[in-house]
């Protein structure tokens, strides 16, 4: 019992410590989602390529990158519709659907093409059955009724394509409707949208908004808190131009906020069909969606909506936002198909400021640039529609280039369903403007974006697939870098500004360690993966004065830098778990970055520290059994009593690289092992409390911020999958990922507690197709690491995505033998090439590497590389027995 007071009184001293902690909003975020008492528990077996009813408070978003987007639920409603404002999107539209009319010359019959459950405010009757299969950025969407005398299908896409932002930040939406009649009769299909247009978010006043919005200012910047200004006037026309006739949305004149911001100013929405010869299209340019059953009289009496070409007001000033519709009628015999193609796009005019005649309060002078990438290619809506028509069949395969490696590979579909729809944070938090400046909104944070530290576990998805815009964001934090030497916390916000190469952040200050470390791990990594020499050496001055800042950060007598980190919502004794790991890799890094130029003194440096370091975490940190939450500077008043997830994050980040273990191979072991046996087996789902009093038997987080998914998969799951303990680890993300099914949250998934947030780090299980496959590669040592995963005696095929390269690594154990396939190649002038494989196994330590020379392997499309002499010496795991139990009924 005195032990436990001890503890309480002790964290309550280092919150006392950590009060004049700059204020950017974490303890209102931390203290706005609850788990209640369903959160966790309940259904696992899931058909995840055909999800049946399901949920949806989420869909596959679908518009572009930093364009804005639309959630396409599970029901066939469109729901979180962001193609104004990414960060608060719409949660629902009633007058947002598609609908289906039928004479099968016995009865007439209308529906709504959503859900009948999921229906609000509408008494047009719903399916009763709908089927979903979602691989972001692409839906499927199966309709069955005893009432439908028609097989529909609806299969919705946008265009991700990877390497090429143009063809990536569309604001188009492309819809097919698959018919299969059943019997003779005539079809109508309808598309509508409900008026959206001016639905953006401002402040009541901008006087004081000029300059840096941490601290007390970033109340006032808070854009979750801005309400909607008074709908405006907007107008509807009928619209026809290559080959699409529908209707066009619009304002007659450019939309001006009191405060610029990141939001999409849309002055025009087009929805549109396909125009084909046995096809009938007709429009309603505007009706009220409240009286939608009466206002389609002539939809539901024949199929067709009474032709408009004239311009009509669609929705009056201040007034409820009225909708518009377009419908395409065909005639079906018995057994035939037919297809109808819709569109929806979204164009914001470029916005230009008068930066002499505007006053400074309006915007961020340090970068006025708001407009979108897109503005660099198209003028006008038309422009987008014409070359996306133009350009739909590539765009779609290419968009789905990406994904084949993942659907066939021998994967489980959980994990193919995880892994592909993961990706989905590229939509709805990135902000990229016309010169090509990215940001990531954090979420549920005001509009803070960029947040390093949470950028250590998001960007690989990114990084695999945009490193264009990996690096633009990088690129920015390095600009901003604080004088005293340290990489920011934040370089902008959705509502503020955001910060440019040459100019500067609205978000200065904000101190944290990893902040600056993950910048460097980032910058190493990205390098090795590359190649890029001169993306390292233009950086190398500020990791040498990154490195001189967090080396004054150790205190008298101590060789671990002290100082606030990512786990801004609990309090920590200064020398902390997590960091201790995290400054072991950034060493590792620093040494990477010494031998690639040649630097000994760098090399000396990041090995004697090293050493030095990891003698005194071990000394002050290890308890035998696992890595203590933390202790004072002297080693005294350690927590050994606290078991904490993010004891080995550094672990992962360096194991990951291929700069190999931090810490002897029993200490990572044990203390996974811990983990999995208390924390997490003690809780449903695993969905563990970060921090666990062994004394308590229970978490003692904040109710508001308990597990933090996405560190569990990378710093416990995937370390744990390194360290193999293969199915305990595939369990785990397995249960993160039915936490946020379940409820419907898989494309809005909330850090602290299950939750509606489109939080930044999704796509944390990224780094996963690389530890399944034991892979990893350094180009300018020519290294290719190689070590896959193999149980039992099936044929293994594990997808390799690098920002040059994808491949395939295909295991045959009964016959041994273990090629790898090169199947995308996007550099073609910078010839990569491999003359070793290193093998680090899962469940061994990285001391027991094996090094193979090979002759020299040219990275070209199409090339193999037949490794089966080899077999023994690349496949070669030690997995260890399954330590997570079910001690509750989930």
């Amino acid at each position: 019992m005195e032990r436990q007071v001890y503890v309480i009184i002790f964290l309550l001293i280092c919150l006392c410590n950590n009060a004049h902690a700059q204020d950017y909003g974490a303890n209102e975020a931390n203290s706005k989602f609850y788990q209640n008492s369903n959160s966790l528990g309940g259904k696992e077996d899931y058909d995840y390529m055909s999800l049946y009813n399901h949920p949806d408070k989420s869909g596959v978003p679908l518009g572009g990158i930093g364009v804005g987007n639309v959630n396409f639920t599970p029901s066939g409603a469109f729901n979180r519709i962001g193609i104004n404002n990414i960060h608060m999107p719409i949660k629902h539209s009633d007058g947002s659907f598609f609908s289906v009319w039928i004479d099968d010359n016995k009865d007439k019959k209308v529906f709504k093409l959503v859900q009948k459950d999921r229906i609000m405010g509408s008494k047009m009757d719903g399916v009763e059955v709908v089927k979903y299969k979602g691989l972001f950025p692409f839906a499927e969407l199966d309709f069955e009724d005893k009432e439908l005398p028609i097989d529909i299908k609806i299969k919705a896409h946008s265009s991700l394509v990877p390497h090429n932002l143009k063809d990536s930040s569309l604001p188009v939406v492309w819809f097919t409707v698959e018919l299969n009649s059943k019997k003779d009769c005539d079809v109508s299909v309808a598309l509508s949208w409900e008026d959206f247009i001016g639905c953006y978010r401002d402040c009541d006043k901008v006087e004081g908004m000029d300059g840096q919005i941490i601290g007390e200012k970033r109340k006032v910047f808070n854009g979750e808190k801005w309400g909607m200004p008074q709908k405006i006037e907007t107008f509807a026309q009928y619209f026809s131009n290559n080959g699409l006739v529908g209707v066009k949305q619009y304002v007659d004149k450019d939309i001006v906020p009191l405060r610029w911001t990141y939001q999409n100013y849309n002055n025009n929405v087009i929805i549109a069909a396909e125009n084909k010869n046995n096809q009938i299209i007709s429009v309603f340019n505007s009706y009220s969606v409240k009286n939608e059953i009466k206002e389609w009289k002539d939809f539901i009496k024949n199929g067709v909506f009474i032709q408009e070409k004239n311009n009509v007001i669609l929705t009056p000033y201040n007034s409820p936002s009225k909708a518009s519709a377009v419908a395409v009628k065909v005639s079906l015999k018995a057994n035939q198909k037919e297809t109808i193609n819709f569109t929806l796009s979204w164009f914001a005019p470029e916005v230009k400021i008068d930066t002499v005649t505007t006053s400074k309060d309006r915007y961020w002078k340090y970068n006025t640039d708001y407009s979108k990438y897109y503005h660099n290619y198209f003028k006008s809506i038309d422009d987008v529609l014409v070359y996306s028509m133009k350009n739909k069949d590539r765009l779609e395969k290419s968009s789905k280039e990406w994904q084949e490696p993942v659907l066939n590979s021998t994967l489980p579909d959980w994990y193919k369903f995880k892994l592909i729809n993961s990706g989905y944070v590229i939509y709805t938090n990135i902000t990229l403007n016309k010169r090509g400046d990215m940001m990531v909104n954090e979420g549920a944070m005001g509009g803070l974006a960029g947040t390093m530290d949470q950028r250590i576990s998001s960007h690989p998805f990114y990084q695999k697939f945009f490193t264009e815009l990996d690096r633009s964001e990088m690129n920015i934090f390095a600009d901003a870098m604080d004088p005293e030497g340290y990489i920011l916390h934040f370089i902008g916000h959705y509502y503020g500004g955001m910060g440019t190469i040459g100019g500067k952040v609205p978000t200065e200050k904000g101190h944290m360690l990893d902040n600056s470390s993950g910048w460097i791990i980032q910058l190493v990594k990205d390098f090795e993966q590359t190649g890029d020499i001169d993306y390292l050496k233009q950086h190398l001055w500020r990791v040498e004065k990154i490195m001189k800042y967090l080396s004054s950060c150790m205190p008298e007598n101590c060789n671990i830098p002290v100082g606030a980190t990512t786990y801004d919502d609990f309090v920590h004794p200064p020398v902390y778990s997590y960091y201790a790991g995290i400054w072991l890799a950034t060493l590792k890094a620093y040494r990477q970055i010494g031998i690639a130029l040649k630097r000994n003194d760098i090399v000396k440096y990041a090995e004697k520290q090293f050493d030095i370091s990891q003698k005194e975490i071990i000394e002050k940190l290890w308890n035998g059994k696992f890595f203590s939450y933390g202790c004072e500077p002297d080693g005294s008043k350690s927590l050994d009593n606290i078991l904490f997830t993010g004891q080995l994050a550094g672990q992962f980040l360096s194991r990951y690289c291929g700069w190999g273990d931090i810490y002897p191979w029993y200490m990572v072991q044990s203390s996974l092992e811990m983990q999995f046996k208390e924390s997490l087996s003690k809780t449903p789902d695993f969905y563990a409390n970060k921090v666990w009093d062994l004394n308590l038997g229970h978490g003692i987080d904040k109710k508001g911020s308990q597990c933090w998914p996405f560190y569990l998969e990378s710093y416990t799951a995937l370390a744990g999958m390194q360290a193999g303990y293969f199915d305990d680890a595939m369990d785990i993300l397995r249960h993160i990922q039915l936490v946020h099914l379940r409820h419907g949250y898989t494309w809005t998934q909330n850090l602290w507690n299950p939750g509606e947030v489109t939080y930044m780090t999704a796509p944390v299980t990224w780094f996963s197709t690389d530890v399944l496959a034991g892979a990893g590669i350094n180009v300018l040592d020519k290294e290719l690491r190689l070590a896959p995963i193999v149980k039992g005696n099936n044929k293994t095929i594990y997808p390799l995505f690098y920002p040059k390269f994808w491949g395939q690594i295909e295991i045959d154990p009964v016959k041994k033998s273990i090629v790898l396939r090169i199947t995308k190649v996007f550099d073609k002038e910078n010839e990569i090439e491999f003359t070793h494989i290193r093998s680090e196994h899962s469940g061994m330590s990285t001391l027991d590497y094996n090094i193979i020379d090979i002759p020299v392997f040219k990275i070209h499309e199409n090339y193999i590389l037949d490794l089966s002499e080899n077999y023994d010496k690349i496949v070669r795991n030690e997995f260890k027995e399954n330590k997570l139990e079910y001690k509750y009924l989930f």
